[in-house]
């Protein structure tokens, strides 16, 4: 089996998340790694610099915690998984709540994947050589 870029205790120390298992982040962090590899054309076997590490570790961390981060409104004391908008009303008030990421997705930063795609040497670029 391919390695993770990040254990559950460095996804903890990253994201403040202690609420979920670690059986989860754990299997979220591999799925991550993998696509991570498949997304920067990284082999089984390839061994990162320090400073990819470390990229990797923050990339897959970060899609981790998007994915499992539950969509809540805090002073309504409960999860709204899977609401994109709600709406409520009392006493003639009305409010209107729009969530992201309402269906648990997890996705790369943009900035830090070409770091690390340019690190990598796959990144493509513009302008004079």
């Amino acid at each position: 089996m391919a390695e993770s870029y990040a254990t559950s205790d460095e996804y903890r120390s990253l994201t403040g998340d202690t609420s979920t298992a670690d059986d989860r982040v754990t299997a979220m962090l591999e799925q991550q790694s993998a696509k991570l590899r498949a997304e920067c054309s990284i082999g089984a076997n390839d061994v990162l610099s320090e400073d990819q590490a470390t990229l990797a570790r923050g990339l897959v961390c970060d899609a981790v915690r998007k994915a499992l981060s539950s969509s809540n409104v805090p002073w309504l004391e409960r999860t709204m998984d899977g609401v994109e908008t709600s709406s409520f009303s009392a006493n003639g008030f009305q409010l209107s709540v729009d969530l992201a990421n309402a269906s648990g997705a997890a996705w790369f930063d943009t900035s830090m994947l070409k770091a690390l795609k340019r690190s990598l040497g796959s990144a493509q670029r513009m302008g004079w050589l």
